[in-house]
């Protein structure tokens, strides 16, 4: 059995499953951000009680206690200074915090956007590791000069339950500060951040065995001894382990947010600045996030017909066609999305249909970006919705895969935990319907 640990960005999920990918028993809980204008916090030893508490309740629940290994996933981007003995010095600081803007207008005047996107794969903006990083050197000395380490969720989490602090490469490879190409902290960011590279957690590849579980660990989760932990990885890239991601497909976590990923062997043409991680050994994933997907059409509903529940809402776009009548719904609704097309005929079957296409052609320009794919492996909210799944199909032109688990982040880490031997989702439909 193997224990699959997803840490995001409000929620905790630990899942218990067997060999062949069967849910045994999960827990979920949700916590609260800490806002302070534009800072946005976390509490650190809340992401690893939650973590203990969960492994314990699994255990405890089925009475199952050889757990052979264990992984993580988790939020990528935020960290948190800690002491010598592993304990938070102040709040982690959450990827969402922009705190970070003025050092990262600095870090683009000194290396340029290309300079940037050529040794990290991403483009210099603040909200990455790196420019809170400075900002906590510069404004928060104290708290620096005490830190015997930064550290991201992973790591954080892995010191904690294996007693070594190590990041994969998809975790370094979302703070601005690794140079992805050479796998390795980049020495001229370093120089010019001030950041100590000593500070800064080990990296190695998802999926090397770190150790084995603290005893003490183990026995306040009621673990047997001889529980294995296991390298894992960002949630989003452990979500597409889950889906089943492979050369020439793309895995489509389609939720309140989209996140849309490709698999390569060697170092891909990532043109356009597509965000590019290294993933294994001699693999990179590219990835293009959406920001406002689910999000739309929840705005849509609480808008336009609070009444309707989401299953109501699909019957109500079936009522409409390709075309929506003439409507048209650009749905980036953080850039200012558009609604046109509106006449005297135009119904409210209409406008949802509308806001289903909008959405699928940015996925579809996005999976175009990526060099296409022979499927797509769909999961997460949007994927509920056989209609909305229909329509993607037909845009893009590639059959969908409707993956049967929603908790693709957690599988990935217990395939992680495995080395591979608990298979990835079961596709519980495929749709494919000609443009």
């Amino acid at each position: 059995m193997y224990i699959g640990i997803d840490l995001g960005t409000t929620g905790c999920k630990v899942v218990l499953f067997s060999l062949e990918g069967e849910i045994l028993c999960e827990y979920n809980k949700e916590y609260e951000l800490i806002f302070d204008g534009i800072y946005v916090e976390q509490d650190a030893n809340l992401w690893w009680n939650l973590v203990r508490d969960g492994m314990r309740c699994v255990v405890s629940t089925t009475g199952l206690s050889a757990v052979d290994a264990i992984s993580v996933s988790t939020q990528g981007i935020s960290f948190v200074p800690v002491d010598g003995a592993g304990d938070p010095l102040c709040n982690a600081v959450s990827w969402l915090d922009m705190r970070g803007e003025n050092a990262a207008a600095r870090l683009q005047k000194a290396f340029g956007v290309q300079g940037i996107y050529a040794k990290t794969g991403i483009e210099c903006e603040a909200d990455y590791s790196l420019p809170k990083l400075m900002w906590l050197l510069e404004n928060r000395e104290d708290i620096y000069a005490q830190a015997d380490k930064i550290l991201f969720p992973l790591d954080f989490l892995n010191l904690h339950l294996c007693g070594r602090a190590v990041c994969d490469y998809t975790i370094a490879g979302g703070t601005m500060l690794y140079n992805i190409f050479y796998k390795c902290w980049d020495s001229d960011l370093l120089s010019f951040s001030g950041i100590d590279v000593k500070k800064l957690p080990a990296v190695a590849c998802m999926g090397t065995p770190l150790g084995p579980l603290l005893p003490e660990v183990a026995a306040y989760c009621g673990i047997d001894s001889g529980c294995q932990v296991v390298l894992g990885g960002q949630d989003q890239k452990l979500a597409a382990i889950g889906a089943g991601i492979r050369p020439g497909v793309c895995t489509v976590s389609f939720g309140t947010a989209t996140a849309i990923s490709k698999l390569y062997e060697g170092i891909p043409f990532a043109g356009d600045h597509i965000t590019l991680f290294p993933f294994e050994q001699d693999s990179y994933i590219a990835e293009i996030p959406l920001s406002t997907t689910g999000s739309a059409l929840r705005w849509l509903v609480k808008t336009m017909c609070p009444d309707k529940s989401y299953k109501e809402v699909d019957q109500l776009a079936k009522l409409s066609g390709p075309g929506a009548g003439g409507v048209t719904f650009q749905t980036d609704l953080t850039a200012g999305g558009t609604l046109s097309g509106l006449t005297l005929s135009t119904t409210l079957s209409d406008i949802i249909y509308a806001l289903f296409e909008g959405v699928c052609r940015d996925i579809r320009d996005s999976v175009q970006r990526l060099g296409g794919a022979r499927d797509l492996l769909v999961f997460g909210g949007g994927a509920k919705s056989d209609i909305w799944c229909s329509i993607l199909s037909r845009i893009c032109g590639t059959p969908v895969s409707i993956l049967e688990t929603p908790e693709t982040a957690a599988l990935g880490a217990a395939i992680l935990a495995s080395g591979k031997a608990v298979p990835p989702a079961n596709v519980k439909k495929q749709i494919h319907c000609a443009g």
